[in-house]
């Protein structure tokens, strides 16, 4: 694929449990191109948050590699994928962050490291990404404090801050229900679409796909593309099969 931002090659992980080792990424591989959504749709606890933790850098595979921008990510020091994180790449999930922290400051705190902003200036872009995804309301708020959908719009404010090159979302839409998915995955679009990234999800529903370029499946460690041009990233008409749901969607992204 020309134009790619983020090749994961022949990786394979395992996990040791007791006395066996769980084999959850098995020699797979996957290209995200430029400007491009791609989705990974499978069961919870499948695997799914490990392969995008190896994408976005933040573990290491057994064997294998990822490339990111021509940089060799599983070549590179720890601090320097750290680096590429809080700037180059996003990850955003539902999960608990900074606790003790206001939401303001949560999402203030990638701009402290190597951008040279002032802590007044980072906290006002901070409250205006939240304004603009129209969650002003939490900004004094903390994240034990917020909804599941208030988690969802921190989060993609948080993206808005950062302005990366490559979001990676780890179920995010997860149990939000058909409407307020339907509304996640438009806001995303916008959110995506003004910064110009990449998209590398994970979804537990079809729902959460809404906005792909490609879909692939997950299970046992293996990808299967089931929606989108194997070869390039401008499919815009997702078809599913008929074991995801009774009938076909389409989706413009």
């Amino acid at each position: 694929m020309t134009g790619a931002l983020l090749r994961v090659e022949g990786v394979s992980k395992s996990y040791q449990r007791g006395d066996r080792r769980l084999r959850v990424l098995e020699d797979l591989s996957l290209v995200v191109a430029r400007h491009e959504t791609v989705a990974v749709l499978g069961s919870r606890y499948e695997g799914k948050t490990t392969l995008l933790e190896v994408a976005a850098g933040l573990s290491l595979p057994d064997r294998g590699e990822v490339w990111f921008e021509g940089q060799e990510l599983t070549g590179c020091r720890a601090e320097v994928r750290e680096k590429l994180r809080g700037s180059e790449i996003a990850w955003i999930d539902r999960r608990l962050r900074q606790p003790r922290l206001k939401i303001v400051d949560c999402l203030a705190l990638p701009l402290a490291t190597g951008r040279g902003f002032g802590l007044r200036e980072m906290r006002d872009r901070a409250l205006s990404a939240l304004e603009r995804i129209g969650a002003a309301g939490c900004a004094w708020q903390y994240w034990s404090d917020l909804s599941n959908w208030e988690r969802v719009l921190v989060a993609l404010a948080r993206v808005i801050v950062i302005a990366p090159k490559l979001l990676v979302v780890d179920d995010l839409l997860e149990g939000l229900g058909m409407r307020r998915t339907q509304e996640a995955c438009e806001l995303l679009c916008t959110v995506v679409g003004e910064i110009g990234c990449s998209v590398l999800m994970s979804v537990s529903d079809v729902e959460g796909t809404l906005l792909a370029d490609r879909v692939f499946s997950f299970e046992r460690g293996r990808l299967k593309l089931i929606a989108g041009d194997e070869h390039d990233g401008d499919a815009r008409l997702i078809e599913f099969p008929g074991e995801f749901h009774g009938g076909a969607r389409g989706a413009g992204a």
